[in-house]
């Protein structure tokens, strides 16, 4: 019975959080950014994780990203927010765009990451393929690194976003992706990082409030964005995803995580009408 109550206290706690969110998911990035920068959001940001964690985290995405890509190739960080591992890219690769949806995000990371050799920002919706086009004609072929976008977007926005990608890709580069993958519900992965009917930590209860709900995705909804018949997956495996401590002076959380690199499989004649097996590390 404790729990059950416990359950419905949370939900409703959660519907409440949400009820003035922005309709549009570009929206609520935007707002959120904005609140960051004007100070009207004061909560630490979920995803920037105390530096040890933060470090211990981003160095896993480097050494599978070396060990898999052309590291001569420039790379787009797609989803950038405030620049924080966007930066950390460029230890590894010559070049490093960050790309966001939302303007107040790249603003915040122009200003959080100023005179970086190889680094610059740019606002833009890669879920637009004229968007995808235009960056795919301005650097050639690139790998492409995306951390916690896919798993918020809708069916349609991650097609979209995987046929962009395969466009910034080209015919050397390759994607990295690490995403939520919490088994249970959107509860579960509420009480991972701590929430109860009774409180709900304040930078998880500022995330309620201003963005879109997270979700799972793992190798089965990779293997759905990302089909075989067009896309080679070369590596995959579970991780965590670090956030900041829940409460102050605590520990770091860690949501279980997802990541693979794929490849763009070229496209023949003979893959297109029937799907080949992928390889995998």
């Amino acid at each position: 019975m404790h729990r059950a109550a416990d359950t419905f206290l949370l939900a409703a706690r959660v519907a409440a959080l949400s009820l003035h969110r922005p309709s549009r998911p570009d929206r609520r990035w935007d707002a959120f950014w904005r609140g960051v920068s004007q100070g009207s959001l004061t909560e630490p940001i979920i995803w920037d994780a105390a530096p040890g964690a933060g470090n211990e985290e981003i160095r896993h995405h480097l050494q599978a990203m070396a060990g898999a890509m052309d590291t001569g190739l420039p790379a787009i960080d797609l989803g950038c927010g405030n620049g924080a591992i966007t930066r950390r890219l460029t230890e590894i690769f010559p070049s490093v765009l960050g790309v966001d949806v939302s303007p107040e995000a790249v603003a915040a990371a122009q200003c959080a990451q100023p005179h970086v050799p190889g680094l610059s920002f740019r606002s833009l919706d890669a879920t637009e393929p004229a968007a995808a086009a235009g960056l795919a004609r301005e650097f050639g072929d690139a790998n492409v690194f995306v951390r916690g976008v896919f798993h918020v977007l809708s069916r349609r926005r991650q097609a979209r976003l995987a046929g962009s990608i395969g466009a910034l890709l080209g015919t050397r580069g390759r994607i990295y992706l690490v995403e939520t993958n919490v088994p249970g519900g959107a509860l579960s992965y509420l009480r991972g990082l701590g929430a109860t009917g009774e409180k709900i930590p304040g930078p998880l209860r500022q995330a309620i409030s201003a963005l879109p709900k997270p979700g799972h995705f793992g190798a089965g909804r990779r293997s759905r964005v990302f089909p075989a018949d067009r896309w080679t997956l070369i590596a995959q495996g579970s991780t965590v995803l670090k956030t900041v401590p829940m409460e102050a002076g605590g520990p770091p959380g860690s949501i279980p995580a997802y990541w693979a690199v794929l490849a763009p499989r070229p496209q023949t004649s003979e893959n297109q009408t029937a799907g080949k097996v992928s390889t995998c590390w």
